[in-house]
């Protein structure tokens, strides 16, 4: 049985920052054995540019 888990990532100060943030953690929970399911980017209740990352073991 799979177990899905959603990780959420923020920054406050640019998009560029948010996307370097976003790829050192795909690249850990890759090498640590988790399926990367989705990626997506929006924004949160105070409108800061947020990725939601939904990854299974």
């Amino acid at each position: 049985m799979k177990q899905y888990t959603i990780v959420t990532e923020s920054s406050m100060w640019s998009t560029k920052q948010l996307i370097a943030k976003v790829e050192k953690l795909l690249n850990e929970k890759n090498q640590e054995g988790y399926q990367i399911v989705s990626v997506s980017f929006g924004l949160n209740i105070w409108w800061i540019p947020t990725a939601f990352i939904t990854i299974c073991k």
